[in-house]
């Protein structure tokens, strides 16, 4: 087993005075005012839509439980400094109170208090036959916080900012607020750990990373386009359209993420050039 020698390191980032403040435990969350929820005034088509959405939002916030989970162990594992294993750890407790309120909305959209959703763990069964090293703690936070997390920020906003029921409105600002700060903590780790990379592990990344760029619009290709009848219904819940999400997608990708993993080295923007964009 190898040895990691622990010290009291911070980041130079602004993760660390946040972590010498006592990080962000006490801070500030949108009220969600679910009584004011009326499905009456919504289609079925536009509902059911946004049932999706919440659903489908509740199963991928669930899933980032364990996924940060393990991301906090392996930068413990590997020693990391404090600052990001403490902001690391901090996000479990975000993304189950992300998967409840959007279950909990699912639940409204679909009329029924007592619903279910569906979860398959057998995914994550592979992720604890051994412990992270650093190479798989850096592909992690690449994959899930850096691209991600600031893809899923801006897809979020996106709903959010359609949202006029003041019900989805608060959901899609609380889990926003939070997700600004889970994107963060990748960049953070990246400005941290991107120069202590040999040339093949700087490589090694820049394929994963180059895979996602060139892979991503067409991952994300298709939104959820509501009959003409209940467009408005749907938009006001924040169900975004595919002409809406390729949109998101391709700006965020080619104004923020790009730039970003090519400023550490990561040469992405030729993957980007190598893309097949959607139409």
């Amino acid at each position: 087993m190898a040895i990691v020698r622990l010290a009291r390191a911070l980041t130079d980032t602004p993760l660390a005075r946040g972590y010498e403040r006592g990080g962000r435990a006490n801070k500030k969350r949108p009220v969600v005012p679910w009584e004011l929820f009326d499905r009456k005034r919504y289609t079925e088509p536009a509902l059911a839509l946004s049932y999706d959405a919440a659903s489908k939002l509740a199963k991928g916030e669930y899933s980032a439980i364990e996924l940060f989970s393990r991301l906090t162990a392996g930068l413990a594992v590997v020693g990391a400094p404090l600052d990001l294993i403490g902001g690391c750890a901090e996000i479990p407790n975000d993304e189950l109170r992300h998967a409840d309120i959007a279950m909990r909305f699912a639940a409204l959209c679909k009329g029924d208090a007592k619903m279910t959703i569906a979860y398959d763990t057998a995914g994550h069964a592979r992720h604890w036959t051994k412990p992270p090293d650093m190479e798989e703690v850096d592909r992690t936070v690449v994959e899930v916080s850096a691209i991600g997390e600031t893809l899923a920020c801006a897809l979020l906003s996106a709903c959010m900012e359609r949202a006029t029921d003041p019900v989805a409105h608060a959901i899609y600002s609380t889990i926003v607020a939070d997700e600004l700060h889970h994107a963060r903590l990748g960049w953070y780790y990246l400005a941290w750990r991107s120069p202590q990379w040999s040339r093949a592990e700087r490589q090694r990344i820049a394929d994963i990373a180059g895979e996602q760029v060139i892979t991503i619009e067409q991952r994300f290709s298709k939104g959820r386009d509501a009959p003409a009848k209940s467009r408005a219904g749907a938009r006001a819940l924040g169900v975004l359209e595919t002409k809406g999400q390729r949109a998101v997608v391709r700006s965020i990708m080619g104004d923020e993420i790009v730039p970003a993993l090519d400023a550490i080295g990561l040469g992405a923007s030729h993957a980007w050039k190598k893309r097949r964009p959607v139409k």
